[in-house]
């Protein structure tokens, strides 16, 4: 499964970025989630857009240490065996996996299959997608 976004269901509240750092840092702060969600106008309309992790794995083939995997669907992160390099960064082609805090990569595993952005978008905007 994967996370899809629907651009025109999206209103901005950034409701998802607020429980995906909720449920993984434990603090409510936008800047510290897997996914971003920016507003903008164009052409006198807002536009929504969202980065959110496409599990194309750049980022497990750009890790020297293995730190990043892709097992059983899902990207999982072993904190023992990053050295902080930054190599998964420059490798993201959507630029949703940055650093976070504690220079350790902010790494979207989908929630183990069950994603609280998914779960608490009010309006459908993130829906979880068949892959295959």
């Amino acid at each position: 499964m994967q996370i899809k976004y629907l651009p025109e269901k999206c209103i901005g509240c950034r409701l998802c970025e607020m429980a995906c750092s909720g449920v993984k840092e434990g603090v409510f702060n936008p800047s510290l989630a897997r996914l971003q969600v920016a507003s903008r106008y164009k052409a006198y309309k807002l536009v929504n857009e969202a980065k959110i992790c496409d599990s194309c794995q750049s980022c497990v083939r750009a890790c020297s240490t293995g730190a990043i995997k892709f097992e059983e669907g899902r990207l999982v992160f072993v904190k023992d065996d990053c050295v902080k390099c930054g190599a998964c960064f420059e490798a993201c082609p959507t630029g949703v996996l940055r650093p976070g805090g504690d220079e350790f990569p902010l790494l979207c595993d989908g929630c183990q299959g069950d994603p609280y952005c998914v779960k608490w978008c009010p309006h459908g905007a993130l829906i979880l997608e068949e892959v295959g």
